[in-house]
């Protein structure tokens, strides 16, 4: 966390990896519907529905498959097609396996029909009804096709009254069937809308409005939950408290708006400086808190020290002219101790920041 624009990256990158791992997830779900189909293939093996080297291949197009798709995810290449979640594609693949083993053993028709609607329902899941209604429309044909194509070769008139009966079953069904699935993914989207709607909601409560940085109830929980992580590591961590000096002359010499612009310069200022792990934040007024994890007092002086000098080579908002000075700071620091409270850790590193006010400001003191 440099600067806002790489703040932005850091988010985007992490939004990213969350919905890659989302999209591997459901591909694990495919995958174990997938390999169910094989199981109960082989159910049906016992019954002599389908002989041993159909039951054998269909593993086997299964297993590459899985493979094919597992190998994109993991590589990221998946990222560079226009459905980054291969549904299309994996709905395709389900159904040329599927189609293979009814032709070969027309008898596991009553399989296809049962996992071709479970597949449906996947699509939906990740794809409009539009999308996945081509999708069936063309399976439906290709049902109709291999039908054609499989009587041409036997002659077997019993097998085609039952492959159009399936034909029937299937064209019959499969408009309810995206009736259904398409309200199940409009309801879907909407509850992803309010999800997205309250994580946003729920982020602008942890935010200062003026600065956009952490707020003061944000930084009170991200305290409690370093506390709770050292205790449960025994990994050290420093707080920092910071305070802008004689904050008021920027309010009285000028006005309130360039005073709440010195507030947000600062508060950019020490973003830009920031490490990925460090949390920071206003803690009220001109008061803000920098959180530091795994990092022990020494560390922390030396991060603060840093940080005030940086502050002091600010461009300020104010007139050249203005006899204001640079912008200094005064910091308080102070480590965890295990066994205290984060309220006493607050205060020691608050008491360290009076005693740095004292002895003339524009100082770190722990």
């Amino acid at each position: 966390m440099k600067s806002p624009d790489e703040v932005l990256d850091v988010a985007k990158r992490t939004r990213g990896e969350r919905r890659q791992r989302l999209r591997i997830r459901r591909f694990a779900f495919a995958s174990v519907f997938s390999i169910m189909f094989v199981v109960v293939l082989a159910a049906f093996y016992t019954q002599d529905k389908i002989d041993r080297t159909t039951l054998i291949q269909a593993g086997g197009l299964v297993f590459a498959f899985i493979v094919v798709f597992f190998w994109l995810f993991r590589s990221g290449l998946n990222l560079r097609l226009s459905d980054p979640s291969l549904t299309g594609w994996q709905f395709l693949a389900a159904v040329a396996t599927m189609l293979y083993v009814v032709y070969r053993a027309p008898e596991t028709r009553l399989v296809f029909t049962a996992f071709f609607f479970v597949a449906l329902m996947f699509g939906m899941l990740r794809r409009g009804s539009k999308r996945v209604a081509v999708l069936g429309s063309v399976t439906v044909i290709l049902f109709v096709i291999l039908v054609g194509l499989r009587y041409a070769t036997n002659r077997d008139d019993e097998m085609l009254r039952l492959d159009v009966l399936q034909c029937v079953v299937i064209t019959v069904t499969f408009p309810w069937m995206l009736f259904l699935a398409d309200h199940i993914h409009r309801i879907q989207q909407g509850l992803t809308d309010v999800r997205v709607k309250l994580e946003d909601i729920e982020e602008k409560a942890r935010r200062d409005e003026l600065t956009g940085v952490y707020n003061r109830r944000a930084l009170v929980a991200a305290m409690h939950d370093s506390k709770r992580q050292a205790d449960a590591t025994g990994e050290a961590f420093s707080i920092c408290v910071i305070d802008i000096d004689l904050f008021k002359r920027y309010n009285d010499e000028f006005d309130h708006l360039t005073g709440d612009q010195v507030l947000r310069t600062f508060a950019q200022g020490v973003q830009a400086g920031l490490r990925a792990t460090d949390f920071f934040g206003r803690y009220g007024g001109e008061e803000f808190v920098q959180i530091l994890p795994q990092t022990i007092l020494a560390g922390a002086m030396v991060d603060a020290e840093r940080l005030r000098q940086r502050i002091g080579a600010l461009k300020l908002p104010v007139p050249v002219e203005s006899a204001v000075g640079q912008l200094t700071v005064s910091i308080g620091v102070a480590q965890y101790a295990p066994g205290e409270t984060i309220e006493q850790t607050f205060a020691r590193a608050d008491r360290a920041l009076y005693k740095a006010k004292q002895l003339g400001r524009d100082r770190v003191q722990c």
